[in-house]
Order: C-alpha cells, then sequence, then structure tokens
C-alpha cells in the first residue's frame, strides 16, 4: 500500500476508470440491452413496504406540525418515494445476462491488407495497418486479448481474395484491390457448422471490386452471426493529388514523338500551377506545368514528348506532391511509350507542277514516320512519279482500283478539276474514308473545290464545307496592298479557340508560346471562298475580318465514316517556307501534324486494339482486332491466332473468337501473371486462302485504383454492419466491442443472474429524497 501511494503521481496503481453508466448501473449498456430482468421475494417486499407505509401514514396523519394539508403531503411523498427505494431490494432484483462458455466458440478476425491500408494517416503517422494492428494487440487497449480470453479467434487478411494467417503482425498492405465479398464468403465457407459468435472487420471501407459484400452481410444474419466493423483511417484529406490516368499515343504532331494524355484530380484548392515530371528510370526527362481545377474536379491534359532514343520504353509520370500530403502513391503512374518509326503511307496528287506543291513534298518528304508518294500532272495522260513502291504502281495517274488506292492512309489533293477523274475514281475517294477509314485533304487552288466543279461529286459529300458555286472565282483575287512590302502582303491565318487546341496547329505545347509562334507567321495571299462549315464539321482557322472583307474559313475538319477530311482553302502555304528563317521549322511541322491526323484513322488489314495498353497482374487483358479485306469489308469468317511473348521471353498462343454483333472483329481474354512488357502478334488466316498480320505491345503493372479517393468509407461500413446485425465502431470506441460479443445470446451461452440490490443508483435516489425532504421541511420553518 505503501509503494502504491508513493507512486500515485506516476499513475503505476492507477486503475482504469469506469464509465459513468456502469458507475450508477454496476452492469454496463450491452449487459442491460442483451439481459433480462426478474424479481425472486415479490411476497416478503409487499408486507415490508405495505407497513412501512402505513406506519408512516399513521404518523403524518397524527402529528400537528404541518401548517396545511399540501405541506403534509408533499413530506409525506417524498418520505414515501424513499422508503420505496429502500424497500425495492426485498425483491431481490437480478439481471440475467448470456455469456459464452470459454473457448467453446469462434470470433473470425478479418483485417483488411489491400494497398490503402498503407496510407500513412494514422496516429502519429502509422499506416493504417499499424493502427489497426495497434487496436487489436495493444497492451493496454488492444481488444484482441480480452476476446482471446472467452473466444478462440481465427484470423484473416484479405485483398482481392482472403487468406488465413496465424498472425496479421507478419503480414504486410499491398493488396492491388479489394474484395470485400470475397472476404466475407471465405468466412462463411470456413464455419459452415461451427459456432461462430462473430466476425469482426477492420478496414477504411474501400472495396475496387464489383461485387455486393451487402449480400454476404445478410447472409451472416440469416445465420445469426453479427459482423461488427471497426473503421480505420481519415474520412477526407486537407492536400490530396491523384493521377488519374495517363496513356501515350503516337502523337500526329512534328518528329516521331507520343501525345501523352492525362487524368488528374485535386481535392485541395490550387492557387498555382502544378508541375508534371516525367522519368525514365531515376533520370528526369520531360517537364511542364499546368493550373488545376482543384475540389475534386477532374482536368485532362496532353503533354508532347519526343525520346531522344527509338524504340519501346517504360516511363514514369508524377504530379508534384501537395504541402502535407499524407496518400502519395497515386501521384505516379508508369506508362509505354512507343517510339519505333512507322511508316504511313501518303498520296499527293497534283494537277500541275507549283510552288505549294514543291514546298509540300519538301516539307513531307523528310518526315520520318511518312512514307511520301506523290504525281503531278505534266501534260495530256503524262505524269511525273516520285516515292512509288514499284515501277508500275499509279502508272495511268491517279489510283483506278480500290485495292491500289487502299495501299494509303491518307489522299492529298492539289490543283486539279473534278473532270479529269472519272466518276467511279471520285466515288472511289469517298469510300476511301468513309469505308476504308483513310484521311483526304483538298488544297486551295484554282481548279480546286467550286472553281473545279466539285459540287454535286461524290466529293462534295466527303468535304467539310459546303460548295457555293455562285462564289467561284474566275480570276483569283489578288491579296495585295501597294503600300506593304512584299513580305508583308496578303492575310493572316488565324487559328480559332478550336484551332489553338487541335493537335493540327500546335506549334508549342504551352499555349501561351503557341498562340505567340502563330501571331508572327508569314501571311497568306491566296483564298478559294468556301461555303458554311457542315454540322459536325470544326473550323480551325479563318481569314480575318480586314481590309480585304469579312472572315473565311481557311482550315475546316470533320469525321467522315470511319476517316477523316480536310480542307485548306489556300495555295500560298509557301510563303510561310519561303519568309521564315532557314532554321525556323514551323511550315513542315504544320504539314507534317496535318498529314498524320489524316492518316490516324485508317486501321490496318489487321488491327488491334488494346485499349488503354496497361494493365495490372491477374487482370483480363482485351485482345481486340478486327480483320479487313483488301477491301476494308470486315472479314466474319478468318482463323485469327495472337502468340504473345511474356518479359521473360516464354510464348504463349491464344485463339480469338469472332463476335456475334460485330463482323470482323475476334477477342479472347489474357491474363498475364508476370509484370513488364507483353508483345502480341496477331495472324489472321483469311476464308479464301493468305495470311494479314498485326501487331502490338501493352505494359503490366500493379493498379493503383486501391488509392484514389481512399479515404475512411464510415457510412458504407456502417450500413454494412448494420445489414448483418452488428455494430459500427469508431476507432476511439472499441473498448465495448469484446462485451457486445460476450454478450450475445448463442446456442452454447450459460446465463448469469447478477443482483441488483446493490445498484449506486438506488441508494443515491432514496438519500436524495431523504435530503430533499429534510430540505423542504426546514424551507416551511418545520423541525
Amino acid at each position: 500500500m505503501d509503494a502504491c501511494l508513493a507512486t500515485i503521481l506516476t499513475s503505476d496503481c492507477r486503475t482504469p476508470q469506469r464509465p459513468v453508466f456502469e458507475s450508477l448501473f454496476k452492469f454496463s449498456r450491452l449487459q442491460f440491452a442483451a439481459g433480462s430482468l426478474g424479481v425472486q421475494a415479490v411476497a416478503l417486499f409487499a408486507v415490508v413496504f405495505l407497513l412501512g407505509l402505513g406506519l408512516l401514514a399513521f404518523v403524518y396523519w397524527r402529528t400537528n406540525r404541518f401548517p396545511n394539508r399540501r405541506t403534509r403531503w408533499t413530506s409525506f411523498g417524498l418520505r414515501a418515494g424513499a422508503w420505496l427505494l429502500l424497500c425495492l431490494p426485498l425483491l431481490e432484483p437480478v439481471l440475467i445476462t448470456p455469456d459464452v462458455v470459454p473457448d467453446e466458440n469462434f470470433v473470425a478476425v478479418l483485417v483488411d491488407g489491400s494497398a490503402s491500408m498503407a496510407i500513412p494517416d494514422g496516429p502519429d503517422g502509422a499506416t493504417r495497418y499499424a493502427a489497426a494492428r495497434n487496436l487489436l494487440f495493444d497492451p493496454d487497449d488492444g481488444f484482441a486479448a480480452p476476446l482471446a480470453d472467452v473466444f478462440q479467434l481465427r484470423y484473416y487478411t484479405f485483398a482481392d481474395e482472403a487468406s488465413r494467417v496465424d498472425s496479421v503482425a507478419t503480414s504486410a498492405p499491398d493488396g492491388s484491390g479489394t474484395n470485400l465479398s470475397t472476404a466475407l464468403e471465405r468466412v462463411l465457407a470456413d464455419f459452415q457448422g461451427l459456432p461462430l459468435a462473430g466476425v469482426v472487420l477492420l478496414s477504411d471501407g474501400g472495396d475496387t471490386s464489383t461485387d455486393v459484400p451487402l449480400n454476404q452481410a445478410e447472409a451472416l444474419r440469416s445465420r445469426g452471426i453479427p459482423l461488427h466493423v471497426v473503421g480505420v483511417g481519415q474520412a477526407s484529406f486537407a492536400q490530396e493529388r491523384e493521377l488519374l490516368e495517363a496513356t501515350a499515343a503516337k502523337s500526329v504532331e512534328e518528329t516521331t514523338g507520343a501525345e501523352i494524355d492525362v487524368k488528374v484530380r485535386s481535392w485541395a484548392q490550387e492557387r498555382r500551377p502544378v508541375t508534371f515530371r516525367l522519368f525514365e528510370g531515376e533520370t528526369e526527362v520531360f517537364t511542364a506545368q499546368r493550373p488545376l481545377k482543384g475540389a475534386g474536379k477532374i482536368d485532362q491534359f496532353s503533354f508532347f514528348f519526343e525520346p531522344e532514343t527509338p524504340g519501346t520504353q517504360v516511363y514514369t509520370l508524377k504530379i508534384d506532391e501537395a504541402p502535407e500530403e499524407t496518400n502519395t502513391v497515386n501521384n505516379a503512374l508508369d506508362l509505354l511509350i512507343e517510339t519505333a518509326r512507322d511508316t504511313l503511307r501518303v498520296l499527293y496528287f497534283e494537277g500541275h507542277l507549283r510552288r505549294e506543291f514543291k514546298f509540300t513534298k519538301r516539307a513531307l518528304e523528310d518526315d520520318q514516320v511518312v512514307s511520301f508518294t506523290s504525281v503531278s500532272r505534266t501534260g495530256t495522260g503524262k505524269f511525273y512519279r516520285q516515292g512509288i513502291a514499284s515501277p508500275d504502281e499509279l502508272r495511268g495517274g491517279f489510283p483506278a482500283t480500290p485495292a491500289e488506292l487502299y495501299q494509303f492512309k491518307a489522299v492529298v489533293l492539289g490543283d486539279v478539276e473534278a473532270s479529269f477523274f472519272s466518276i467511279e475514281q471520285l466515288q472511289m475517294l469517298e469510300s476511301f474514308v468513309r469505308i476504308r477509314g483513310g484521311g483526304f485533304l483538298m488544297l486551295g487552288g484554282r481548279l480546286s473545290f467550286a472553281e473545279g466543279n466539285y459540287w454535286n461529286t461524290p466529293l462534295a459529300d466527303l468535304l467539310p464545307v459546303e460548295l457555293d458555286p455562285s462564289r467561284a472565282q474566275i480570276v483569283p483575287r489578288a491579296f495585295v496592298d501597294p503600300a506593304k512590302e512584299p513580305a508583308e502582303q496578303g492575310f493572316h491565318f488565324a487559328p480559332t479557340a478550336l484551332g489553338f487546341d487541335n493537335p493540327i496547329l500546335k506549334l508549342a505545347a504551352d499555349p501561351a508560346q503557341n498562340r505567340s509562334r502563330w501571331a508572327t507567321m508569314p501571311t497568306l495571299t491566296s483564298l478559294n471562298y468556301l461555303g458554311r462549315a457542315k454540322p459536325g464539321a470544326q473550323i480551325l482557322a479563318r481569314k480575318p475580318d480586314d481590309d480585304f472583307g469579312d472572315a473565311e474559313p481557311l482550315l475546316v475538319v470533320q469525321r467522315y465514316g470511319r476517316g477523316r477530311s480536310a480542307a485548306l482553302a489556300t495555295a500560298s502555304t509557301w510563303r510561310w517556307q519561303m519568309h521564315l528563317a532557314t532554321e525556323d521549322t514551323r511550315h513542315e511541322r504544320i504539314w507534317r501534324q496535318l498529314v498524320r491526323w489524316l492518316a490516324a484513322s485508317a486501321p490496318d488489314p489487321v488491327a488491334l486494339d488494346l485499349g488503354p495498353r496497361r494493365f495490372a497482374p491477374g487482370a483480363a487483358v482485351p485482345l481486340r482486332t478486327t480483320v479487313f479485306d483488301d477491301q476494308y469489308f470486315p472479314v466474319a469468317d478468318a482463323t485469327v491466332t495472337a502468340r504473345l511473348t511474356t518479359p521473360s521471353g516464354a510464348e504463349a498462343e491464344v485463339p480469338l473468337t469472332p463476335s456475334l454483333t460485330e463482323p470482323g472483329l475476334y477477342t479472347a481474354p489474357y491474363v498475364p501473371d508476370a509484370e513488364g512488357i507483353y508483345e502480341v502478334a496477331i495472324a489472321a488466316q483469311h476464308p479464301e486462302g493468305g495470311v494479314t498480320t498485326g501487331s502490338g505491345r501493352f505494359l503490366v503493372r500493379p493498379s493503383k485504383a486501391e488509392t484514389y479517393n481512399a479515404t475512411l468509407k464510415q457510412p458504407f461500413l456502417e450500413h454494412l454492419a448494420t445489414t448483418a446485425g452488428g455494430q459500427y465502431y469508431a476507432a476511439e470506441a472499441t473498448g465495448d466491442l469484446p462485451e457486445a460479443l460476450r454478450s450475445r445470446r448463442t446456442s452454447t451461452s450459460i446465463f448469469h443472474a447478477d443482483y441488483l440490490w446493490d445498484l449506486p443508483l438506488l441508494f443515491l435516489l432514496a438519500l436524495g429524497l431523504l435530503i430533499g425532504e429534510w430540505a423542504y421541511r426546514r424551507r416551511k420553518g418545520l423541525p
């Protein structure tokens, strides 16, 4: 005792304080809720209480000290109430509560082991998983020890799947997904026919599966097994940035780079632009800044990146962390960038040799990803061919058959009249875009658009603008101002708001720099007057409203069938090259981007679609392949096989199954199990003979879906617990959990009858009534 007195200030001998309810009522709320009240001596109580009450009434009736009846009966009522409370113990009241036989019942403890449980938002920066372990095993407050005194505990950790473990202390939260349904289903299966007193789930509530865990919660309830849920983690983050998606595709921009499409979300208030960084291994190779809307809104951006070396590489895109950001795992994503040089066959057909053809040809011939073929008419039935694949190719000038035309992915038509082509060729060119998915561009000139009598031809349907014969020029207008120098003659090429955002007209990645570079471009001196843009078409550039007249469309584009079409109503873009410095490549860049955009919609004979091209290990990769014949009609009865090469070099062959709803489409799932780059080679055996091939690559990396919007889902967990007949517990309230399970009625429960005659509240109330009666008499001046 002396030792305890000497150490009281250091709390070495301190005993835990009982809750107020338990101090007054002797037992806890849970015990009262689970138990039932009973009495054992009603007769004795009735005799003693009535005798005492009668004696008290006789005394009050005989005394004359009270000045009036109200005072007399008020005093009597207070004393009678105190007498009633003092007599209640004579009833021998008891609380009958259920209890479990030690070690005859089980409790399953499920601990979330998914990646979101590694977020360090617990006390003192602890991870959620560490916080969950502390709630279980803390020497002072952990609830596992009180449970183990009565129940046999079985521990499980779960992510996509649930696993029985001997101890959660040696496990790590590294699962790439969460499936609560699978975890609860595992418990239901393991304890079939066994006395399971309850299930305890410790989780942040994130569930990345498509299953519905409420179904398993109802199954638990139907078997009389309560589910008690302990929530861990923060319900919200003060600072949080999430890189939701990053994909790279072959860019239509100049050189052989990639267009990186980014989807990002910030939950904070972003007052300044945020920095994005691209890494090759540990080396930073690209950086850019973008403003974010914040407040949980999603932003989408595109970045253009030009790798220094060709080939297929894995890069990591990162967004800078916000100040005091807790969850930083979702600030980075890996992506696959292929910089191998493609071959996009492009046909440029020109009606006569002119400067526009000369400079455009130079720009496209030097493009690394374009195989440029040109045909120029030099006289009646005479053509000058360059870049042809064989001596006989295009001997007659323009392709005469679809098979000959469909070798190309885009066609540029220069200054040539409609009457040069047969109606079959014009129809074939329209089908080239609509069916084959190719790209088509008509350039301005003396024999183009309305001047070339293209209205009421198949190309009039194909063009993104209406052709107005009334605006055709017999003598082209000269956009000349005698007061200006030759380099300053003409009008400006003015991109619209849509044009500045379109990859065709991007001269710089930064929007402000892009606008600045367009503002200093040389002027143009020729224009074909077009009609209005068709519905769905986009006007990317105009001749502005100036001294030469009203604004007129200059560059108009649209989707047409499977392909794309464009109208460029000038033949003077050569001035950009002539009046720019030799080292200035803006002219070349614009032409290359325009032609690549046109060709981007044209599929190969075997078109493999791998979607985002980044998948998680164990997730099914949809191998979607469309097979076309030489007319680019879908082939519905081919034999299609995919040969996959894994990162280790092993090969696997997967047969593809034809779709029942889309002719020419063949699909099959493939489930990769290792991280790295996978190569896919497609071989399509046509029914009439012959084999066509295609290829592609995809990247396998763990999914980060677990870390997106990874806050504590308390409403969901509360609903889950209630559905299963259990309770939800905040981290600081888990002390009641063992008692909730122990006091539950089961088939093996035993019952305790505990006396309530010594309830502290009972005597406190009786004492209060007596003191109140005494105070009342004193206030009335009575002894």
